[in-house]
């Protein structure tokens, strides 16, 4: 159904309701108040993610990220779990693609307590070896478990193929068995030290706090971090498209259900065409029970049990494609049908109804989430990475509403390469 039309006015944050400050260790601090929630949530955003591994170290980011919280230099693994739990808070951090990041909720007299335990989280593990063989086990047991998965299988293939061999979006940030393994303590701390650092770190703290008494709060668990070298660049390069379709089947034994993705690299946040690919992809495959995939692959021609779209768009230009899981003898027709629907998106504007329906399903999906803190929380961040400018929440409704049927069907024109895409097939042999 459609959403209800959001006034711009109505959102709760803009330039007057956000304080941002920059401290001398170059850490930027969002502070937005709202004093109708007794608790405190703290986002925080490093640049720290896999897009720094090599092929050789894939997955060091994510363990890296992962271990932290094994032992500081002022707490074991266990105090450090404990003492949380004493406060009723929460605390976790892990590794993406681009950044690591960590938060979480306390109420507004533990600020303090938190925000020392993330700092000596993030400037002082010590990485015990004990610790770091545990955690070595169970991400090889997740990834173990992940071989048998067809939707996991299908999507790490896919990036592999998409991407230039080498290309850092090729490969998942939980790496490969045989590189996690051949990790060692020494390479986590070495991440840790070229990568962990106050100046390319962001912290978004929503709720009942001042923005001057959080200020001195994450003065006093950050302010002398200090760093000597030099601040890495983040170099992630663009990917050229494919002057052809490529395909490649993956045998997972004894699975029912063949999953399938089909796409190409797409566009980073800040290309022009972004907010026209993004409205794009909603109507492709997310309005209702998943837009137009889902009522023509699925309901109408019964050929998938889920068809749904994707867009990433990031600091690098992140994959934009198609998933499906399929009974396996419906594969060949449901590509079939995944690429009728495709080609339609290119080449027939969108209706004026599915605008309407997309452009109220995303001006009210972003005041939903700006209901809670930790949705407050997200925004602020977001808008600090891209340098989206602190009245974007309040220019993102008009963003939307401006677009038209045909700057929609330009924008999938340049980017969807449908003569070069990469087609994934997982599934039973």
């Amino acid at each position: 159904m459609p959403q209800e039309r959001i006034d711009p006015t109505t959102i709760p944050i803009g330039p007057e309701a956000v304080t941002r400050t920059v401290l001398g260790n170059g850490i930027v601090v969002l502070v937005h108040p709202n004093l109708s929630n007794a608790s405190v949530v703290v986002q925080g955003r490093i640049v720290a993610g896999s897009v720094q591994d090599t092929t050789a170290t894939a997955g060091l980011a994510s363990f890296t990220a992962a271990a932290l919280q094994r032992g500081t230099a002022r707490r074991t693994f266990q105090q450090l779990n404990e003492e949380i739990d004493s406060l009723g808070a929460s605390f976790s951090v892990g590794a993406g693609l681009e950044a690591a990041g960590f938060g979480g909720r306390c109420l507004v007299e533990d600020l303090d307590a938190w925000l020392d335990i993330a700092a000596d989280v993030l400037r002082q593990p010590t990485f015990p070896a004990e610790e770091v063989e545990k955690l070595r086990g169970e991400i090889l047991t997740g990834l173990r478990e992940a071989a048998n998965d067809t939707q996991y299988v299908a999507n790490k293939a896919f990036r592999a193929l998409a991407y230039p061999h080498g290309h850092p979006f090729g490969r998942l940030p939980d790496g490969e068995p045989d590189t996690v393994q051949a990790l060692t303590r020494d390479d986590l701390a070495a991440c840790h030290a070229r990568f962990y650092r106050p100046d390319t770190l962001t912290l978004a703290i929503v709720g009942d706090v001042s923005p001057d008494e959080a200020l001195a709060k994450v003065q006093r668990a950050f302010g002398d971090w200090r760093v000597a070298s030099a601040r890495p660049e983040l170099d992630i390069p663009a990917p050229v498209p494919r002057p052809e379709p490529v395909r490649q089947d993956v045998p997972v034994p004894g699975k029912t259900q063949a999953d399938i993705v089909l796409g190409f690299p797409g566009l980073t946040r800040h290309d022009p065409d972004f907010y026209a690919l993004l409205v794009g992809d909603v109507i492709f495959g997310h309005l209702g029970l998943m837009g137009r995939l889902g009522r023509t692959v699925r309901d109408e021609q019964g050929l998938a049990y889920y068809a749904t779209s994707g867009l990433e768009a990031g600091r690098g230009a992140g994959p934009w494609a198609v998933y499906a899981g399929v009974n396996p003898a419906h594969v060949e027709r449901a590509i079939e049908s995944i690429q009728a629907e495709w080609a339609r998106l290119s080449t027939t504007p969108v209706t004026a109804q599915e605008l309407a329906d997309a452009q109220d399903f995303l001006t009210g999906s972003l005041a939903l989430r700006l209901e809670t803190n930790e949705g407050m929380a997200a925004a602020i961040l977001e808008m600090e990475i891209y340098a989206l400018g602190l009245d974007y929440l309040q220019r993102y409704p008009a963003i939307i509403r401006c677009l038209t049927a045909e700057q929609i069907l330009a924008a999938v024109q340049r980017h969807a390469h449908l003569h070069g895409y990469a087609l994934v097939v997982a599934g039973p042999v």
